[in-house]
């Protein structure tokens, strides 16, 4: 299983991909709408690059269902850091054969 660091590096990567943004632009504190500006079919194809880095599939909207349980359902926004939190969820799942 990966690491935290090495998720938030793979996971990094597969926003920097689809967004064509530099490296250091992107940190976990970083927004996905205010910050780097994300449109809802990016999130689509984060969601297949993440696949493409971790072998572990992501559903964005099973995602925010998660975060917004966790945070609030007033959130309208998440971060980086939100989604490597939920990606490791997704991975011990996946792990734990459930």
């Amino acid at each position: 299983m990966l690491t935290e660091q090495e998720l938030f590096e793979k996971i990094e990567l597969a926003v920097r991909t689809v967004l064509n943004t530099e490296k250091g632009q992107i940190t976990r504190q970083s927004m996905f709408k205010t910050d780097l500006k994300t449109e809802s079919i990016d999130y689509l194809d984060i969601s297949y690059e993440i696949e493409q880095q971790t072998g572990i599939e992501l559903d964005f909207t099973e995602a925010l269902l998660y975060i917004t349980e966790n945070k609030g359902a007033d959130v309208t926004d998440i971060s980086v850091q939100d989604l490597v939190e939920f990606v490791m969820l997704a991975a011990s799942k996946k792990d734990s054969g459930k």
